[in-house]
């Protein structure tokens, strides 16, 4: 009677790993043995039992034909090694699977060692150089010490293709990644978003440097402190500290021992070290100060020399980040301060050029614009009646109604704030010019200066179109009393089409809630 393969195994004990192999497990390696004889499968299965590579056990796969072979790669790409037989359902049967993984499946990682009991059929130096293996041996010259070796030297081969893949999907991680930084809205999101990043590389339990993809689905636990008036503040956290947005980490008790590390003169020039439940990463940025960085997480998961290359680039997108926000809110002061230099000149009450600014924005971002182009509007809009500057006052600050001839003067402030702010060639004062020019256009061509028509008006010239007959006629003017919000709304209902472009104005009307809620009551509501 036949014994089965256990007992044949409890008989042999050469045929058990010896004790050097041994060590604790973590995670396994995939070997599929594709082969007709179905005794070489038990017997190679047996003999790397108990075999360990690197503390990582073997899990094993058989396949008896070229149909369940193909079957198991499409079901487990991650196949580390492949024992492949020549001669199964035909002589060539184990070439045919060859080609079919590396140029169908396009499976250029698994390691393959070619079997074969009939070398007449696949003569070895031929074979090495027509197909892409690894490694030729007859089955009769594969002793315990030749598979052991053999299997050693793919697996090594292995490990070595899957973390040079990992550092290139790393590195194209970091390029994305760099790309990005400056798609963020607000100097929080920047810095979340690097957090997230930063908590996105470290090791599977194979050992391989893994990037997440979603990181974003996943708790993350961090923080990102920054200094604010010689205050160390959390400006940007995830998960666990989102609650302590804001707040001085001198203050919070739960994090003591991370401030200390912080503070202390010999870890100044130690841009990554592990404390407490975590990192802390230093970002030594020149216009930055105090900027740290700490991520949960256990300290043999994380590639500390990706996420220090990371840094490299962190650091110049902060550094480039935070030189743009002051450019850019050093603009918005000089914008803002022109926009109510000019109100104070003109306007009997004040706030009609920040109320425009804000539905401006409110209306952009609900038409679809992103936000970044909603900021640019928001503060175009303000500088939309700065050629009043250039109108003289008896015609500006006249009581009653204009003459036509005073009209006529009065309509110059379009071009006069045109001609001013297309001057400049920065983007946001040539969008801030198009708005004074247009902002008196109508829909059906009866506007000024130019008599527009239609689309040849630019679309942010027939939004404030819009916004600005809403705002004037629901506050009061030296020339008139004010209108109520249920008038002005059934004056932009009447002129689809006519002073206003349809669709906007319906737009409008359908979202006025949204478009006049940016800011406190008092400021933006009529009377």
């Amino acid at each position: 009677m036949r014994k089965d393969w256990n007992e044949i195994e409890l008989e042999y004990d050469f045929l058990k790993e010896d004790p050097v192999s041994q060590g604790q497990e973590s995670g396994s390696y995939k070997i599929l043995i594709s082969d007709d004889e179905s005794e070489v499968y038990h017997i190679t299965k047996m003999i790397l039992r108990d075999f360990l590579f690197e503390h990582h056990r073997l899990e094993f796969f058989y396949a008896r034909n070229k149909e369940e072979t193909v079957r198991i790669f499409e079901e487990h790409p991650d196949i580390a090694v492949l024992f492949q037989d020549v001669v199964m359902e035909k002589n060539d049967t184990g070439l045919e699977i060859i080609d079919y993984l590396r140029y169908t499946l396009k499976n250029r990682k698994t390691r393959i060692v070619l079997r074969t009991g009939q070398p007449g059929e696949a003569p070895e130096e031929q074979v090495i150089r027509e197909y892409d293996i690894n490694d030729y041996c007859l089955k009769t010259d594969l002793t315990v010490s030749r598979l052991k070796t053999t299997v050693i030297t793919a697996l090594r081969n292995y490990r070595d293709i899957m973390k040079i893949e990992s550092y290139r999907k790393g590195l194209e991680k970091i390029i994305e990644t760099s790309a990005n930084m400056f798609t963020h809205n607000t100097l929080s999101d920047f810095l979340t978003s690097i957090l997230n990043h930063l908590s996105g590389f470290y090791h599977e339990t194979e050992g391989m440097l893994y990037i997440r993809d979603h990181f974003a689905e996943e708790k993350n636990n961090g923080f990102v402190t920054m200094e604010q008036s010689s205050v160390p503040v959390i400006v940007a956290a995830t998960g666990n500290y989102v609650s302590h947005i804001g707040r001085d980490i001198r203050k919070i008790e739960e994090l003591e021992d991370i401030y200390s590390w912080m503070t202390k003169e010999e870890n100044k020039d130690e841009p990554v070290a592990y404390v407490g439940d975590g990192f802390v990463i230093r970002n030594n940025a020149a216009g930055v100060k105090d900027n740290y960085i700490f991520i949960e997480g256990e300290k043999d998961l994380y590639d500390f020399e990706l996420i220090k290359f990371f840094l490299s680039n962190y650091s110049v997108a902060l550094d480039n980040y935070l030189l743009n926000n002051m450019i850019f809110n050093a603009q918005k002061e000089i914008i803002f301060s022109l926009g109510e230099l000019g109100e104070k000149h003109f306007e009997e009450t004040g706030g009609h050029v920040e109320r425009v600014s804000v539905m401006m924005y409110n209306f952009a971002k609900i038409i679809g614009y992103p936000h970044s182009e909603c900021e640019k509007i928001k503060l175009a809009s303000v500088l939309h009646d700065i050629g009043k500057i250039g109108i003289p006052d008896t015609i500006l600050k006249k009581p009653g109604r204009l003459t036509i001839e005073e009209f006529e003067i009065m309509k110059q402030h379009t071009i006069i704030g045109c001609d001013v702010l297309s001057k400049s060639n920065l983007e946001i004062m040539k969008l801030a010019a198009e708005i004074s020019l247009t902002h008196h256009e109508r829909y059906n061509g009866t506007g000024y200066p130019r008599n527009l028509k239609g689309e040849e008006i630019p679309l942010v010239g027939r939004m404030i179109a819009i916004i600005d007959v809403y705002d004037a006629m629901c506050h009061k003017r030296i020339y008139k009393e004010a209108s109520t919000c249920e008038e002005a709304l059934e004056y932009i209902e009447s002129q689809k089409g006519k002073h206003f472009d349809g669709n906007l104005a319906e737009t409008f009307l359908k979202n006025y809630s949204d478009i006049i809620g940016g800011m406190e009551k008092e400021v933006l509501l009529c009377p």
